[in-house]
Formats: structure tokens, C-alpha cells, sequence
């Protein structure tokens, strides 16, 4: 993936092994077969964990080498990795701004735009932390998400030379020093692995211990006085059989563990953490182990794999671009043969890329080259910054294409009423005063309360508090809805406390719950414990706890669950598809009733227990007679994507229901009696 020394044999003082390429071309494939064939390579993801360890390894030989020649250059590293990596990223960036110009709408090119910027400048992965969420974009309509693990290892060669440096002629504090950093790191990993899984993903200290494993393994290897040489080995090998055989033993086993991680590993594997440790160790027994036994020479040294690591850097880079494009094109998963094709492309780019762009230009010493490379990261960073600013030049699309997209999600005089730590990610407010009306829910409130909001805030304080992934039920546990599910029992305690400290007059639900009963597989429990109730029961608990509390001090409006869709409206509103694309903007209105009824059946028992709440029903403004749909006939685009209304479709639902008015009158009565 990441050309270290691409194959290291230019590198001064170090020795090159063929085995080390083939293992690239074993991490690469693996991430490759990950991203075009998921359902068959379910944690090839672990690829870039064995890319992580190679990486630690091949720097720190090449550094320590030199450092005992007395002829390591903090200036000559630094450009070295420019030459390394600038040309094919470069290459890539540009490609991929290119074909988002053509093909992706204004929010997708936009959100391109800032992730070009954030891999020009090596801060991918932060930038993909900061934004991930229920409101984020799925990670397979990302053509630059890949490049997080390139943030990673830049942000680790910033520090690690220095450090390396400084603690160099006292050895032994040096290695102390690195194994410290090293358990400290992957301890935090663990840690993060169940309190912060997105945080432990991305986050650079979190990781740094993979290529921590590889400094270590070098550091060790490369000590003073240790005196093995390639030579050595070989006849050491041909003198002593069990010596032989353990030399090909160990590499065949750390290969295994990494195939073993491959094969089982899967999306719901806690990672990175414990699970790391397999393609980690599985990594550093093949590096442990001498170049010249059979298992290096005949099998990791294999030419095509040999062939595909000397690619890899380039392979990386390309492959996922590439697959991204054909799913968001596809609005899903594209057919098997689209995703071969895409593959071959990826070779086939590899190759040109490596073989005409890579090879020549590290042959290229002078510092001009340096500096030229260095402007082209800089003008790509700073194209996508022009992209981001600019909403994805969105001038270029049709207004009913920029009519999809909302307001802020926060603003700094709602957010400062709450905790930083607080779970609240959709917080906004008219006025710095307590509200009168507060809108509460998922993220499918952040439509109704732009809506609304302007009409009431002139005569009263309108405020929203949401949190995505996050429906409004009080005391129940959610298993198996939402990354962020852990926290939406104290997300709706922390609304209710809001609530009863500032007792606004009307507080509006913005309802959603029918998958937590429909779909298999979501578990509820109380909170207080597991009971033999069922889902349907349990969701009915969780509703009327909640409307139990908040209709003690307010008057509470519950607006019914909005239909979602298979398919977002993007999938027929791009100018460009894949043949084999289908789109999905209408549903039979029956169908969305059935799938609704268990939902609806609790919200009618609850209104009967809590004869105040007024229920609004949404299905009957957004559904036609026989259908719903996206689109309806001489009407502008009525959802932002799948399942969140645009602000037309908000418009239209707050207007036809009245619920301004319903609103407004409650404020009238309350204030009257």
C-alpha cells in the first residue's frame, strides 16, 4: 500500500527481501477483496493492520542503518517520503475530482472536496472521524475514505524519526521507551474499542501501536552487535534441519493467522483491539523470520505476489475510487461483473501508474522535483477547499437538485446549554431565552423544525434537540440499530431533564419506531432488566415512559412516523447511472401501512392512556391514495435521501397538517387557562 522503500532496494545500508513484497501483495489483495467482494472476504480489512507492522519495520531498518553509519538526514527522509508518496496520490486526487465534476451531485462533490483537502494535507482520518455519525454518509460512497490509513502513518513518521533520534546512542531506554508507547497504545485501543469504536477506527495514538510492533521487531533486529547475515542464515539452515524447519514453520504460521483474520474477521468484529493481534503477530513472524528459509524464498517471494506488492502503493490508491463511483452510481452494491471490471481497472492503473510515474521519479534526485510535488499537494489541497466552500460549485445543478439539503445541524447558543460530553448532535435554537416550543427526535426532526421554526419564533422561542439514530423511547435499551445506540438511553433522559428544567409550553415528538418492532434484527430490553415481553410491548413501554414525562409540564404533539424508502432520490435525479441501476421512489401505500401497523397500533393505545397528546399523522400528506412516493406528480422532490424529508417535503407536511397552527392554538390555550 504505502511504498516504504518500495521494495527498499535503493535504500542505503538495506538489505532487500522479495518475501516482504509478496506480503504486501498478501494485505493489499486482502483489502482489495474486502472493498469488491465483501460477502466473500469479510475482514480483509486487516490488510491495512499488516501494511501498519510492515511499515513500522521497513522505516526503522532503514533509519537505524543508517543512524549506526552516522549518515541519517531528517531533511533527505522527509523529501524521500514526498518522492515515495506525492506522485500517486497526486494523480489520484486530481482523477477523483475529476470524475466527481461529472458525476456526483453538489453535497457529494462538496463533501469530495473536503476530503481531497484533508488526504493533500495527510489529515484524512481525522477529517473522517470528526464527521462520522447516523447523519453521515455510508462509508462505500466515499471515493477517498481509504486514505485515512495514509493520515495514520504520516502522522506517526512526523514524531517517529525525532524520537528515534534522540534516543538512539542509549539503546536500552530506546527500546524500554518504545515498548511502553507501544502496550500504552494498544491498551488505549482496547479501551476505545467498546467505549468509542469510530474514535479507535481513526484516531492516530489508537493505532500507532501496530506500527509500533514493527519499530520494535527492527529496533531489535538491527541492535549492535547481533551479527546475522543473510549469508549466515543460509548455512546455519543447511547445517542444522530443525533450525530449518522452524524458519519455515514460523512464517507459515503468522500467514495463517492472517489468512485466519481474513476468513473470519467481519464487520461486527470489535476492531481495531484484542481481534488486532492476530494479523499483527501474524505480521511480525514473517519479519522475524530470516529471507533465505523456503517459505520466504518460495512462497511470499512467489513472483506474481512479489509483482502485486511492487504495485500495491498504487493499487491501494486506485481500487477504492474506482469501486466507490460504481456505488454511488448503483446506489448500492453493483453487480458482481461491474465489480470485476473495476478491479482489472485497478491493476491496470496500478501498473501504469507504478511502472510510468512511481519508477521515474524516484530516480529523480534534485531538489526542484521536491519542491514541485510539494506545490501539487498544496494546489490539489487547496482545489478542494475551493470545492468545499463553494458547496461543490453547486451553481453547475438544477434548483431542485439544491432544494435537498438543510440548514446546520447545531448552533453555538443551543450547544452551549449542554455539557460537551453531553449525547446531543442536532441542537438549535431562535432565541437565547428557554423555549416554548422544543421539537425533540432523531434526526427526522431537523426537517420539521426548519420548517416551522421561522413561522413561530416571532412570537415565541422555538428550539430543537435531536440526536441521530436515536428514536424517542424512554428506558429501553436498543440492540443492533445504530452504531451510536449505547447512548440513546441517556440521550432521552438528558431531553426530559431539559424539558422539566425549562417547561416549555408545547413539546413536539417527532416520531419514528416501526423497524425497532418489524425488524429482526433489533432487540429492545428495559432498561431495568430483561423480561419475556415482546418487541411490540417493549416499544409501547418505552413510548409511554417517555410521553408519561414530558406531558406532566407541557402539552405534547406527537407527529407520526414519516415512510422511508429503499433508494434516496439522488438514484434517479443523477445525470449518469449504471445500466444495472434501480431506483425505488414509490411504495404502495398499502405496503407502508402493513409495514407501519404494529407502530401505529401502540401509538392508538398510548393516545388512549394520554388522552392530551395530539397524534399527526404523516402518511396521509405524503401518501397519495394508492401510492407514496418520492416525487409525486407536478410536486418538487419531497425527501432528502431515503428516509429524511427535504425541505419541500417538510414544508408540504407541516402546512397540509396544520401543525403550526395545532401548535400555535395549544400556545393560546395554555396561555388562556
Amino acid at each position: 500500500m504505502h511504498p516504504d522503500v518500495v521494495s527498499a532496494g535503493h535504500a542505503k545500508h538495506f538489505h532487500y527481501r522479495p518475501a516482504v513484497d509478496g506480503l504486501r501483495g498478501v494485505a493489499v489483495l486482502a483489502v482489495l477483496g474486502f472493498h469488491a467482494f465483501p460477502e466473500d472476504v469479510p475482514g480483509g480489512y486487516v490488510g491495512v493492520d499488516v501494511f501498519f507492522v510492515i511499515s513500522g519495520f521497513l522505516i526503522t531498518s532503514i533509519i537505524a542503518r543508517q543512524l549506526l553509519h552516522a549518515d541519517f538526514s531528517f531533511v533527505d527522509f522527509y523529501w524521500r517520503r514526498v518522492r515515495r508518496l506525492f506522485p500517486a496520490l497526486i494523480l489520484v486526487l486530481v482523477t477523483t475530482l475529476a470524475l466527481g465534476w461529472v458525476l456526483l451531485l453538489p453535497n457529494e462533490f462538496k463533501e469530495l472536496g473536503k476530503h481531497t483537502t484533508a488526504a493533500a494535507v495527510f489529515l484524512a482520518n481525522i477529517a473522517l472521524w470528526r464527521e462520522s455519525g447516523y447523519f453521515d454518509t455510508a462509508a462505500e460512497f466515499k471515493p477517498l475514505l481509504h486514505l485515512w490509513s495514509l493520515g495514520i502513518e504520516e502522522q506517526f513518521y512526523l514524531l517517529w524519526p525525532a524520537l528515534l533520534v534522540m534516543l538512539w546512542r542509549r539503546k536500552t531506554a530506546l527500546l524500554a521507551m518504545v515498548a511502553i508507547l507501544v502496550l500504552a497504545s494498544f491498551a488505549l485501543s482496547v479501551q476505545l474499542a467498546r467505549s468509542a469504536p469510530v474514535a479507535n477506527f481513526y484516531w492516530p495514538v489508537s493505532r500507532f501501536w501496530e506500527l509500533g510492533t514493527g519499530c520494535l521487531l527492527a529496533l531489535w533486529m538491527e541492535r549492535p552487535g547481533r551479527g546475522v547475515t543473510s549469508e549466515g542464515v543460509t548455512s546455519a539452515i543447511g547445517t542444522n534441519r530443525w533450525l530449518g524447519v522452524t524458519y519455515n514453520l514460523v512464517p507459515l504460521a503468522g500467514l495463517a493467522l492472517i489468512v485466519a483474520s481474513i476468513a473470519k474477521f467481519d464487520n461486527g468484529t470489535p476492531f481495531p483491539g484484542w481481534p488486532a493481534l492476530l494479523p499483527v503477530v501474524g505480521t511480525l513472524m514473517i519479519l522475524a523470520t530470516p529471507g533465505h528459509s523456503w517459505m520466504q524464498r518460495r512462497v511470499l517471494g512467489w513472483r506474481p505476489l512479489v509483482w502485486v506488492g511492487l504495485i500495491s502503493y498504487a493499487l491501494y490508491l486506485w481500487h477504492w475510487p474506482l469501486l466507490s463511483f460504481l456505488n454511488i452510481l448503483e446506489a448500492g452494491l453493483p453487480p458482481l461483473a461491474i465489480r470485476w471490471v473495476a478491479v482489472g481497472m485497478s491493476f491496470l492503473l496500478a501498473w501504469i501508474t507504478y511502472q510510468h510515474i512511481e519508477l521515474p521519479i524516484r530516480k529523480r534526485k534534485e531538489a526542484r522535483l521536491n519542491y514541485r510535488l510539494a506545490a501539487s499537494a498544496a494546489v490539489a489541497a487547496a482545489a478542494g477547499m475551493v470545492i468545499y466552500v463553494t458547496g461543490g460549485v453547486s451553481h453547475r445543478f438544477d434548483p431542485d437538485i439544491l432544494a435537498l439539503h438543510h440548514g446546520p445541524k447545531l448552533d453555538k447558543v443551543c450547544r452551549a446549554r449542554f455539557s460537551p460530553e453531553a449525547p446531543v448532535n442536532y441542537c438549535r435554537t431562535t432565541s437565547p431565552e428557554p423555549p416554548s416550543i422544543l421539537f425533540v427526535g432523531d434526526s427526522r426532526a431537523h426537517a420539521i423544525y426548519e420548517v416551522a421554526a421561522p413561522v413561530l419564533s416571532p412570537a415565541h422561542t422555538v428550539m430543537l434537540l435531536g440526536r441521530g439514530g436515536c428514536p424517542p423511547v424512554l428506558n429501553v435499551r436498543l440492540i443492533g440499530y445504530d452504531e451510536n445506540e449505547k447512548e440513546c438511553p441517556d440521550v432521552w433522559r438528558t431531553f426530559v431533564a431539559y424539558a422539566q428544567q425549562t417547561k416549555p409550553k408545547v413539546i413536539v415528538v417527532v416520531g419514528n419506531g416501526s423497524s425497532l418492532i418489524s425488524d429482526p434484527t433489533i432487540r429492545l430490553s428495559r432498561e431495568s432488566g430483561s423480561t419475556n415481553e415482546s418487541k411490540e410491548a417493549l416499544f409501547e413501554y418505552g413510548v409511554r415512559s417517555l410521553l408519561g414525562e414530558l406531558t406532566r409540564f407541557s402539552r405534547v404533539i406527537y407527529l407520526g412516523e414519516i415512510p422511508a424508502y429503499a433508494t434516496p432520490p439522488t438514484c434517479f435525479l443523477r445525470a449518469v447511472k449504471l445500466p444495472t441501476t434501480e431506483c425505488y421512489p414509490e411504495r404502495a401505500r398499502d405496503q407502508v401501512e402493513l409495514a407501519m401497523a404494529p407502530y401505529n397500533r401502540v401509538l392508538n393505545r398510548v393516545q388512549r392512556s394520554f388522552p392530551s397528546v395530539q397524534l399527526v399523522d404523516a402518511i396521509d400528506v405524503l401518501c397519495a391514495t394508492k401510492v407514496c412516493s418520492q416525487r409525486p406528480p407536478g410536486q418538487p422532490v419531497l425527501y432528502s435521501d431515503a428516509v429524511h424529508l427535504s425541505p419541500a417535503g417538510a414544508r408540504l407536511l407541516v402546512n397540509n397538517t396544520g401543525l403550526t397552527h395545532l401548535i400555535s392554538r395549544d400556545l393560546m390555550s395554555s396561555d388562556s387557562g
